[in-house]
């Protein structure tokens, strides 16, 4: 499938361009929080254990780099199959935004939490 074809088909072109978006919002979040910190970060804090995995700066960039990825191999698999299974490219781009929404909350809450 050609990308023009695929751009005429509205939902799959909003859903993958507003998780794209998403994502490099979450980018240029943790940027913004994290320019100058040379500190571990706490990644995971549990009420009953307390601070469990510490990372670097290059491991949150490195998650979102992993989710941009994953958005990006849905798209292509989104445009190979639309024709033969619309629901299943629908599927792909609904699942884009929820895994988007995902990682925004999590760099939320890893900036909430240093």
């Amino acid at each position: 499938m050609k990308l023009l074809d695929f751009k005429k088909e509205k939902f799959l072109a909003y859903s993958f361009g507003s998780s794209m978006l998403i994502v490099l919002l979450a980018w240029l979040w943790a940027f913004i929080n994290f320019y100058k910190t040379g500190n571990l970060l706490v990644m995971h804090f549990d009420s009953y254990k307390g601070t469990d995995f510490l990372g670097n700066k290059s491991d949150l960039y490195s998650i979102l780099g992993i989710s941009a990825t994953i958005i990006l191999l849905n798209f292509w698999l989104s445009m190979r199959v639309y024709f033969k299974e619309r629901f299943l490219s629908y599927l792909l781009s609904a699942f884009s935004v929820v895994l988007s929404i995902l990682i925004l909350i999590a760099v939320f809450v890893i900036i909430s939490i240093n």
